[in-house]
């Protein structure tokens, strides 16, 4: 198990999550001031994506053979943290308005059907029950010369060793692409903030 390193955007996911078994993270410089970068990273849309739509029809397959119930698919003008909240159960930790933005879950993930728990962040904190995986997605602006540091961060903790063997080769799996829609959100942040500072 890991515990908390030094680096951009740290505070919230130290706060939150202080010891985890995976991480990943990704950074990418903006042209823009943070509170612009931060507003422009909420107000991305899986239109403006490359990757995130595929990747996530893909995995929803499963679920869509196995249930007589529609299932919600990402719309091209929802923001894709709404489809968090909406089609993930994900929920916010820390929303400061044009600022840090933690969303945390919980959940067994490498079941065919998702099972997923929405709680709120005191219930995540004290959150403990064996064969679940608990984690969080931050992202952070930070100013620096020439714009600003954009820093995104996932980490994922399993609850019992059950949960961790059950959730390593479901990791190794998407760990890839998961990083990849990371990239992906960040470089759609980028282009809109850029927009966004055309007159």
């Amino acid at each position: 198990m890991r515990r908390r390193e030094n680096g951009p955007g740290m505070a919230g996911c130290d706060h939150w999550l202080p010891r985890y078994h995976w991480r990943t993270h990704q950074d990418r410089t903006v042209p823009a001031p943070p509170a612009a970068a931060a507003r422009a990273v909420r107000e991305v849309r899986p239109g403006d994506m490359y990757a995130l739509r595929p990747l996530v029809f893909v995995r929803s397959v499963p679920a869509r053979l196995t249930s007589r119930k529609k299932e919600r698919f990402l719309a091209k003008e929802d923001r894709v943290i709404q489809g968090l909240y909406e089609g993930v159960g994900a929920f916010p930790l820390l929303d400061e308005p044009e600022g840090d933005l933690i969303v945390g879950f919980v959940g067994r993930p490498w079941k065919l059907r998702q099972e997923w728990l929405t709680l709120t962040p005191e219930q995540y904190r004290e959150f403990d029950e064996p064969g679940h995986i608990k984690g969080l997605m931050a992202f952070s602006a930070t100013g620096r010369e020439g714009g600003t540091a954009l820093h995104t961060e996932t980490r994922v903790y399993g609850t019992d060793r059950a949960a961790v063997r059950r959730f390593r080769p479901y990791w190794l799996l998407i760990e890839p692409f998961s990083s990849l829609i990371r990239h992906d959100w960040l470089a759609a942040a980028d282009r809109n903030a850029r927009s966004a500072a055309r007159p």
